[in-house]
C-alpha cells in the first residue's frame, strides 16, 4: 500500500540552518487535521507472532450480488454465496474458525466430503463451524456458505495509512453528490476483505479463487486475474466472472465496479496492460501511468522473474481510504491520480505507480508472512521507487528521492522509533509508518551499495524464486542475500533490521602539519547503539578526488590521511551517500566551496555543501556556491537552491550577485517547479523590477508556475493580483497551485458576492481539495464583516464535512469549524461596539454549527475526537 499522508507529508529535516528550512514538500494543505498520531510503545504492546493456520484454503468461490435494492434505495450490503475447498492444515479437528466481520451468516452447509447441514454461529467477527466428525489433514472438504456483508452496520477502525478497515466501499451509492460518479470497490489490507467474503484473512494464508459479480450491464466490473465469462441477464444485469489460478493472499482480493473507460497500454510479453479511469481522464491515462510497460520491463530483468501475473490493471476510484493498493494483478489507486495533461506536467505520480508495480513481486508473489515483516513488502517497494528513478531520470533524481526518505524517517524517530523487524506493536496498522517504509528503503538502498548490482540482484531472484507464490520472513531475505554473496550478514541484520535508532556520528577535523597528515576524529553519539558502519569516503587534493575506504568499528576512533605538496586534503565523510543515520561536521565557506566543486551528479553531497554556508550567506564563497547551484543542469539541486533561498532574506545575499539567475530561472527554465520555485523568490524578496514577468506568467500553461507568480504578484502590487485572482475564477479549469493561490486571494476579500463562488467550488472539490477549500472558507468566515455571509460559509463547510465518506477527510474538514469557534472565542473583544457586536453573533453561530457537528456525527470515535478538540 502507498499512503498518501506518507509520501506527500512535509519533512522533517535534520541539521544547519538551511537544512532545517529547506526540507522539500509537496503540496498539502497547511490546515490539514489528523487524528491522534499513533506512537508505539513496546512496554505495553504484546509479542505478536505469525497468525497459526489450523486449516489451509485451497480454493474459494465467491458469488456476489453487491446491488441490494429496497423501493428506490440500494443498500450498501451484499448477498454473497462462497464455496471454500480446505483441509486441516496439520492437527486433526472438528471444528473450523473463519473471519466474518459485519457479516450475517444465512447458511453453512458442507458439500464434500458428504453432504450436511452445520452447526454455527457468528460470534466476535468470527464464524465458528463445528462438524459431526473429526478431520485430518489428509481430509479435503468443501464447504457452503450463504451470507449478507454488512459492512456499513458496525463502526470502522483504521489509522492515518489506512483511514477505514470496512473492506468493502459503496461511493455515492444513490447519487446523493451530483456529478460524483457510482462506485463500489474494495480495500483489503491488512484483514478487511473478510467484511464481504469468509475467510482466514491472515497475511500467511493463500489461496485461488473464482468471483461472479452481478451487476448493472451499464458498469464495468474488474478483479484480479481475468475475466472468464461475462452473461446479461434479465432486465438489463449482468453477470461477470473472474477467475485467478495462482495463490494469493486474502488482503490482495479486489473487485471493483463503476462506469469506467478502459484504455489499453502496449502489453508486455503477450500481457495486456489496462488503465480504468473515468471517462473524463481517458485522453489522459497514459500519460498518469506513464511508463508501465518500460517499468514492468525494468524490473522483471532486475530480479530476474518475469512480472508473474496473466495481466496488470491500474484502477482510479474515488473516496479511497489511502493511498493505493497493489492487489495482485489489478493495483488501485486514489482519485488523486485523475490529472489532465497540464497537472502531470507540474507533478505527475510516476513514484507511486513504480510502487505499486514493485509489490506485485515483493508482496505478492512472496509475502511477508506476518505483519511485523512488513519490511519485506513496503520497503522493497518504496525502494523501488528509487530504482526505478535512479534508472530512469538518473543518479541526481534517485539520491533526492532517497534523501527525502531518509528525512521522512529522521522525522518520524522523534516520536517512535522502532525496529524495522517488529514483534511487539499495539495494532498490526502501526506497522505502516516510516520506519517500514522509507527507514527500511534507505537500509535496502545502503544494502545494496556494500553488495553491489549483481548481488544485489541475484539476493532479489533467490528470494523470490525460493519462496515464489508462498509467504517469507525476514531470515529468508537474509539467507538468499547470503547465498548470493558467499558471506555472513547476520551482523548487519541483527543491527538494521531487529535494532531501533540509528547512528549519529560527529567528525572533527584537525591538520598535523608538523606530522603532514589529516587527523579525521570520529565520534558516535553515546546515547544511541554502537554501530559497526563499513563506508566509502573521498579526499580532494589538488590533483583530484581519491576514493577511500572508510570503515568506523568504534564508538571513538581517528583516521590519518598524507597532505599532497604540503597541502591537507578536504575530507568527504559517507561519499557514496549510504549511510541511514546523521553525520555532523564543520567546515569554512572556502572549504565548502572546494567540496562543491570537486563533487559532480552528486545531489546529497552538494545539497550538504550548501546547507553548510546556511550562516555565511554574504562570504564569496557561500554566493558563489548559491550560484554555481543555480546553474546546475540538475532541476532537483536547483530547486533546492532555490526553496533556501525563500529563507534567506533579500538583503542577506544581495541584488547583483544572484538576482540575474533567479529571474532567469523564473522565466526560462525548462522545469516548471524549477520556475515556480524561482517565481517564488522573487516574491519572497519583493522585487518590483519582475512585475511584467509576474503578470504574464500568472496566465502560463504550468498551474504550479500560475499559481507562485500569482501569490508573488500579491506581495508587490495586491490590488493587481486581486484582480488576476477575479479573473482566473471565472474560468472553470482550475487546478493545483493555480486554484489554490486563487482560493488564498479571494479569501482575504470582503466581497460578498464571491459566497455564490464558494457555492460552487464547494459542490465540485472532492479529495484532499475539498479539505483545502475548508480551510479557505474559515479564513474567509474570518474576515467577513456580514453576519450573513458568515453563516453561508459555516453552512457551506458543514454541508462539505456532512457529506465526506473517508474519516479523516471528515475530521480534518469538520475541524475548521471547531477552529472557528476556538479563534473567535478567544480573540480579545474590539474597543469599537460595533465590531464586538458583530463578533458576539459571530461565536453564537460557530457555536451552533460546532453543536450540529457533533450531533449529526454517527461515527463515536470522531465524536469524541470533536468534543476533545
Amino acid at each position: 500500500i502507498s499512503n498518501f499522508y506518507m509520501h506527500y507529508k512535509s519533512l522533517l529535516v535534520v541539521g544547519t540552518a538551511f537544512l532545517m528550512a529547506c526540507g522539500t514538500s509537496k503540496n498539502t494543505p497547511s490546515q490539514e487535521k489528523t487524528l491522534n498520531e499513533i506512537v508505539v510503545t513496546t512496554a505495553t504492546a504484546e509479542m505478536k507472532t505469525t497468525q497459526s493456520l489450523p486449516w489451509d484454503i485451497l480454493h474459494t468461490d465467491i458469488s456476489l450480488q453487491p446491488f441490494q435494492q429496497v423501493k428506490d434505495c440500494f443498500l450498501k450490503e451484499a448477498k454473497g454465496e462462497v464455496v471454500i475447498r480446505l483441509h486441516p492444515y496439520c492437527y486433526a479437528t472438528d471444528s473450523l474458525v473463519l473471519d466474518a466481520k459485519a457479516m450475517e451468516v444465512h447458511e453453512v452447509k458442507l458439500l464434500a466430503p458428504s453432504e450436511q447441514a452445520v452447526v454455527f454461529k457468528v460470534e466476535a467477527d468470527k464464524l465458528l463451524c463445528h462438524f459431526s466428525k473429526t478431520y485430518h489433514h489428509y481430509d479435503t472438504l468443501t464447504i457452503q456458505i450463504k451470507y449478507t456483508a454488512k459492512p456499513y452496520s458496525k463502526t470502522v477502525g483504521g489509522n492515518k495509512a489506512i483511514s477505514e478497515d470496512r473492506g468493502l466501499y459503496y461511493i455515492n451509492n444513490n447519487y446523493e453528490v451530483p456529478g460524483k460518479p457510482k462506485q463500489i470497490w474494495t480495500q483489503g489490507e491488512t484483514e478487511a476483505n473478510s467484511h464481504w467474503f469468509p475467510t482466514q484473512d491472515q497475511p500467511n494464508e493463500k489461496f485461488t479463487f473464482s468471483l461472479q459479480l452481478t451487476v448493472p450491464d451499464s458498469m464495468v466490473t474488474l478483479s484480479n486475474g481475468e475475466k472468464i465469462s461475462s452473461k446479461k441477464t434479465a432486465a438489463g444485469w449482468r453477470v461477470d466472472k473472474w477467475e485467478m489460478k495462482q495463490p494469493i493472499q486474502p488482503y490482495a482480493v479486489m473487485f471493483s465496479i463503476g462506469k469506467f473507460s478502459i484504455v489499453e497500454d502496449s502489453s508486455w510479453k503477450g500481457k495486456p496492460i489496462q488503465y480504468y479511469v473515468e471517462p473524463e481522464y481517458a485522453p489522459y491515462a497514459r500519460s498518469m501511468f506513464k511508463n508501465t510497460p518500460a517499468m514492468i520491463d525494468y524490473f522483471s530483468k532486475i530480479t530476474g522473474v518475469d512480472y508473474p501475473w496473466n495481466k496488470y490493471s491500474q484502477i482510479v476510484v474515488r473516496d479511497y481510504v489511502s493511498g493505493a493498493m497493489e492487489n495482485t494483478s489489478a493495483s488501485l489507486f486514489g482519485e488523486f491520480v485523475n490529472k489532465n495533461h497540464r497537472e502531470i506536467a507540474d507533478n505527475d505520480n510516476e513514484g507511486i505507480v513504480a510502487h505499486e508495480l514493485f509489490h506485485q513481486w515483493f508482496g505478492d508473489y512472496v509475502t511477508a508472512e506476518s505483519w511485523g515483516m512488513l519490511t519485506l513488502n513496503e520497503s522493497f517497494a518504496t525502494y523501488g521507487e528509487m530504482l526505478w528513478v535512479h534508472h530512469h531520470e538518473g543518479r541526481v533524481a534517485g539520491d533526492a528521492l532517497a534523501q527525502n526518505n531518509l528525512f521522512s524517517y529522521l522525522g518520524q524517530s522523534q516520536f517512535s522509533d522502532a525496529p524495522l523487524v517488529r514483534f511487539y506493536y499495539n495494532s498490526k496498522e502501526d506497522m505502516f509508518d516510516r520506519i517500514t517504509y522509507q527507514k527500511g528503503s534507505v537500509i535496502l538502498r545502503y544494502l545494496h551499495g556494500l553488495m553491489g548490482d549483481s548481488a544485489f540482484y541475484k539476493a532479489m531472484n533467490i528470494y523470490l524464486t525460493s519462496n515464489a507464490f508462498g509467504t517469507a520472513e525476514v531470515s529468508d531475505w537474509r539467507k538468499a542475500v547470503e547465498k548470493a554473496t558467499g558471506k555472513d550478514w547476520r551482523a548487519f541484520f541483527n543491527q538494521w533490521y531487529y535494532q531501533e535508532g540509528y547512528p549519529e556520528i560527529a567528525l572533527e577535523f584537525v591538520n598535523h602539519d608538523s606530522l603532514q597528515q589529516l587527523e579525521v576524529k570520529v565520534k558516535q553519539d553515546s546515547s544511541k547503539p554502537m554501530y559497526l558502519l563499513p563506508l566509502q569516503a573521498a579526499l580532494i587534493y589538488d590533483t583530484g578526488v581519491a576514493a577511500i575506504e572508510w570503515n568506523i568499528q568504534q564508538r571513538q576512533s581517528s583516521f590519518f590521511y598524507q597532505y599532497h605538496n604540503g597541502q591537507a586534503p578536504l575530507f568527504i565523510p559517507d561519499s557514496k551517500r549510504w549511510l541511514v543515520g546523521v553525520i555532523l561536521y564543520k567546515q569554512t565557506p572556502k572549504e565548502w566551496w572546494h567540496c562543491y566543486r570537486a563533487l559532480k551528479d552528486d545531489y546529497i553531497g552538494k545539497r550538504r555543501c550548501i546547507d553548510g554556508i546556511s550562516k555565511h550567506t554574504k562570504d564569496s564563497f557561500s554566493i558563489e556556491i548559491m550560484r554555481m547551484a543555480l546553474n546546475e543542469p540538475y532541476p532537483e539541486i536547483k530547486n533546492y537552491m532555490l526553496s533556501c533561498l525563500q529563507k534567506v532574506a533579500f538583503s542577506e545575499v544581495g541584488k547583483e550577485n544572484l538576482l540575474d539567475e533567479v529571474g532567469y530561472i523564473a522565466a526560462h527554465d525548462d522545469h516548471n517547479l524549477v520556475r515556480a520555485e524561482a517565481i517564488k523568490v522573487i516574491g519572497k524578496w519583493k522585487i518590483s523590477q519582475f512585475k511584467q514577468e509576474l503578470l504574464a506568467a500568472v496566465n502560463d500553461s504550468s498551474y504550479a508556475v500560475s499559481g507562485a507568480a500569482l501569490i508573488a504578484l500579491k506581495t508587490i502590487d495586491s490590488t493587481l493580483a486581486n484582480q488576476q485572482a477575479q479573473l482566473l475564477a471565472r474560468q472553470n479549469n482550475l487546478k493545483g497551485a493555480q486554484q489554490q493561490a486563487v482560493w488564498e486571494l479571494l479569501s482575504q476579500s470582503n466581497d460578498t458576492s464571491i459566497i455564490h463562488y464558494w457555492h460552487q467550488q464547494s459542490i465540485a472539490a472532492y479529495g484532499r481539495n475539498k479539505i483545502a477549500l475548508a480551510a479557505i472558507l474559515k479564513t474567509y468566515a474570518l474576515n467577513s464583516q456580514d453576519e450573513r455571509i458568515f453563516e453561508q460559509t459555516l453552512q457551506l463547510i458543514y454541508q462539505m464535512a456532512s457529506s465526506e465518506n473517508i474519516k479523516n477527510y471528515r475530521y480534518s474538514i469538520g475541524s475548521m469549524l471547531l477552529d472557528l469557534y476556538n479563534i473567535l472565542d478567544k480573540t480579545p473583544n474590539d474597543a469599537s461596539v460595533k465590531v464586538t457586536t458583530i463578533k458576539t453573533a459571530k461565536i453564537k453561530t460557530a457555536l451552533r454549527y460546532k453543536e450540529l457537528l457533533i450531533s449529526t456525527e454517527e461515527d463515536k470515535g470522531l465524536v469524541e475526537s470533536y468534543k476533545a478538540y
